[in-house]
């Protein structure tokens, strides 16, 4: 049995980041990439913000490891990780949770073999599929009826996906979604281990699970077989940062290991890696000290808003579609008519308050270890002095997350890898009912796709779409980001 005191030893070390400070101060002289040759070529202007920075911009040298090969202080680093968020076995992501997403399904799926997905999942896991060659099948989540906005998986549409399916390689979801939403993550990997598969969560809003009890318990604590976190997002690590956290034995490692070699740069960033190294000693040793201060001010602002009349917050109760809340994350459901998401967001902007997303009918403010009294309370303030003119009804919704269920159920009519490859042609977004699609068409943020390649376009689909780009929306995955045109199989 390991003491604590033994486990706080060793999490106060950030070993990564420890070897590239002794590197930078031996005042070494760099015949090696990069070419800034840590700092002393730079741009002028630029070196007064980088360059603190630029000296741990190293490579694979002598002492500073291999991310591809870790033996050395990038080893000791992701298990020192493994042992602070209680997996088996960590690695250090530098493109993101997409390539721990990509990396998960290349390893449990060979071409033509099925995968259950979550139908709200991150354009990353349909990447995936697609280069895995696999066959998904789709399970729709449950929809808040308060909000619209689509939320997790029903344990019973799971397992009666996997009696249907019993050749399904994986079951992969999302928890918590964008807007903080989560499931009963154990009871569902229960379900899903009766069937002797894998339960792959997509926890890229989730890196600060399980470190308060005012916090949902994260997907290791679980009991998923793999999750992948946003260190970046939620944490304290620099953008592009996440971690793969693996248990048990359902997952064969060395497929997992060699997709991640052929999909992770040959040249990462070891300041990104340190980055890495140092949330996780950040967590343990600050982070929830600071989780203690930032949760009460959370909830005040909470308390304080439910006096508005015109904007609610989703709450958590007997009936609702979720299991867990998390309070980092501030969804301002408007209930108005007068004020439409985008408007409110221009408000806020003014007030240099910058949220996370904003839609039709919701914004969402997503705070974390860093937010400070002053931040929350210039929200409060801003908001307190917004009074729309109450016109009797709920701004329609029509946006990003709030996508009725009903509107993910479309046929596939072919692969989607067998559409990609398919010839193709664009038309006119409003001629296209009946069409196969040929690009995934992906309102962003959040990134989910409405519509996936060799799905048919239904009216249904056609209708969100074209108020999608009423609405000026950004689209990611699409040849024409006007969606004047969509791609349709010819």
């Amino acid at each position: 049995m390991v003491s604590k005191d033994a486990f706080w030893q060793r999490q106060r070390r950030a070993p990564l980041y420890e070897a590239l400070v002794r590197h930078s101060r031996r005042q070494p002289h760099p015949f090696h990439v990069p070419g800034h040759k840590m700092g002393r070529s730079f741009d002028r202007e630029g070196k007064q913000q980088y360059g603190p920075l630029l000296p741990l911009d190293l490579t694979e040298l002598s002492g500073l490891d291999d991310l591809h090969q870790p033996e050395g202080v990038i080893a000791e680093a992701q298990a020192l990780a493994a042992e602070a968020y209680g997996a088996e076995e960590t690695r250090f992501l530098v493109g993101g949770t997409t390539v721990g997403n990509i990396a998960l399904i290349l390893a449990v799926c060979r071409p033509g073999e099925k995968i259950v997905i979550q139908r709200n999942c991150h354009k990353s896991v349909y990447h995936g599929v697609i280069l895995a060659r696999a066959n998904p099948v789709f399970v729709v989540p449950a929809v808040d009826p308060a909000t619209g906005v689509a939320a997790g998986l029903r344990q019973e549409d799971v397992e009666r996906t996997l009696k249907e399916h019993p050749d399904a390689k994986a079951v992969f979801l999302t928890n918590p979604t964008y807007y903080g939403m989560g499931i009963d993550l154990r009871q569902m990997a229960d379900v899903v281990h009766r069937f002797d598969i894998p339960l792959l969560v997509d926890e890229a809003h989730g890196s600060h699970f399980g470190f308060h009890p005012e916090l949902p318990a994260s997907a290791m604590q679980s009991g998923a077989d793999a999750a992948v976190q946003s260190t970046h997002k939620m944490g304290t690590a620099m953008t592009m940062c996440s971690m793969l956290h693996l248990r048990g034995q359902r997952i064969q490692r060395s497929r997992l290991f060699q997709a991640l070699g052929m999909i992770q740069s040959s040249s990462p960033s070891y300041a990104l890696l340190a980055s890495l190294d140092l949330a996780r000693r950040h967590m343990l040793t600050e982070g929830v000290s600071e989780l203690e201060r930032v949760l009460p001010l959370l909830q005040r602002l909470r308390e304080r808003l439910a006096s508005l009349s015109w904007l609610a917050l989703p709450e958590l109760t007997e009936n609702s579609v979720f299991a867990t809340l998390d309070p980092f994350k501030l969804m301002l459901d408007l209930r108005t008519q007068a004020l439409s998401g985008y408007e409110l967001q221009q408000v806020l902007e003014e007030h240099a308050i910058f949220p996370e997303l904003s839609a039709s009918r919701h914004v969402l403010l997503a705070a974390s270890t860093g937010t400070s009294a002053a931040d929350v309370e210039k929200v409060w303030q801003v908001l307190e002095r917004i009074n729309p003119p109450q016109t009797g009804g709920v701004y329609p919704i029509i946006q990003t997350g709030g996508i009725p269920s009903s509107s993910f159920l479309r046929e596939q009519a072919m692969a989607m890898h067998e559409a990609l490859d398919a010839d193709r042609a664009p038309i006119p977004l409003e001629a296209a009912e009946g069409c196969i699609a040929a690009e995934m068409v992906i309102p962003y943020p959040p990134g989910i796709p409405l519509l996936v390649p060799g799905e048919r376009i239904d009216r249904q689909a056609l209708e969100w779409l074209l108020a999608m780009r009423q609405q000026k929306l950004r689209f990611h995955g699409v040849h024409d980001p006007n969606l004047a045109t969509i791609q349709i199989v010819t």
